[in-house]
């Protein structure tokens, strides 16, 4: 009786794990499919529909106006999108500083007409809502000349 309580204690754990393991899954392939949405709207020049996906935290960074010029600016100085590829991306709960929740780190290379050594961060964070929001951003790269 006892080892077969120990077997059922084991199976019932194995399997929450089993399913926090396919739920982080499914939340790094959603916010995935978000972010590359996000990217593409900006490659296409599509600011104010990228803004769009910010989360309140960015907006609170950049007013409409402020986005629109600096995502502007930056885009003519690296130029047009040759190549972008997943390098990592992971699930987080916790981040320094921010209440916990569920976030997902997406990490890219990429290669731009003007620039070289060319990476870019992105961090979602599901909302409220359920929706996956742009919770920051980060570039790093040289330029060609």
């Amino acid at each position: 009786m006892r080892k077969i309580l120990i077997t059922y204690i084991i199976s019932i754990l194995c399997l929450n794990s089993l399913s926090a393991q396919q739920y982080t899954r499914q939340y790094i392939t959603d916010a995935n499919t978000i972010a590359l949405e996000w990217w593409n709207q900006v490659n296409n020049k599509q600011y104010k529909k990228a803004y769009s996906g910010l989360s309140q935290v960015l907006k609170d960074r950049f007013t409409l106006e402020n986005w629109l010029n600096q995502i502007s600016m930056l885009m003519d100085e690296i130029g047009a999108l040759n190549t972008r590829t997943v390098k990592d991306t992971y699930f987080k709960s916790e981040i320094d500083g921010y209440e916990n929740g569920f976030y997902v780190a997406v990490e890219y290379d990429v290669n731009y007409s003007k620039t070289k050594n060319h990476s870019e961060y992105l961090l979602l964070k599901q909302s409220d809502q359920f929706k996956w929001e742009i919770f920051d951003l980060n570039w790093t790269f040289e330029n060609l000349e």
